[in-house]
């Protein structure tokens, strides 16, 4: 016997079936646009922050560099402020471009993977009556540790 032939008899329960699946998949689909669009706007909210606080580190380091030439310049008594200043943000670049994994790469990946695959609530959350393993060695021992 085919199992589809059963279903393609006309009967209210298949069509009542059918009518599940169609309302199930609908909400299914429902549900997969509002997780898109909440883990899109964090990943936004994430990328505008960080690209705020870019700027404002840009601008923070243009006004202290010009202040550490200002200053390069009254006490050297010389044009070597700009040379030195600029010695400074080559080795502040390779020191950068050395742990740029550690510095950036894998914490941005690590904030995007929480994001994208952070679990469901009910992964989450442990039984009530479940112990932590510190709880499980004490009352081994028979310790009372309340």
């Amino acid at each position: 016997m085919d199992i589809f032939s059963l279903f393609s008899k006309d009967s209210p329960r298949n069509a009542r079936t059918i009518k599940d699946v169609k309302t199930y998949l609908s909400q299914r689909y429902d549900l997969l646009k509002l997780e898109l669009l909440e883990k899109s706007a964090q990943l936004l909210s994430v990328i505008l922050s960080m690209l705020i606080v870019v700027v404002c580190a840009l601008a923070v380091l243009i006004y202290l560099s010009s202040a550490l030439i200002s200053w390069l310049t009254l006490a050297l008594n010389a044009g070597w402020a700009y040379t030195i200043v600029c010695a400074l943000f080559v080795v502040i670049i390779l020191v950068v471009l050395r742990y740029k994994d550690m510095l950036f790469v894998k914490p941005l990946i690590r904030k995007f993977s929480r994001i994208l695959y952070a679990p469901s609530e009910k992964e989450t959350s442990e039984p009530e009556e479940m112990q932590t393993p510190v709880e499980v060695i004490f009352d081994k021992e028979g310790d009372d540790h309340d």
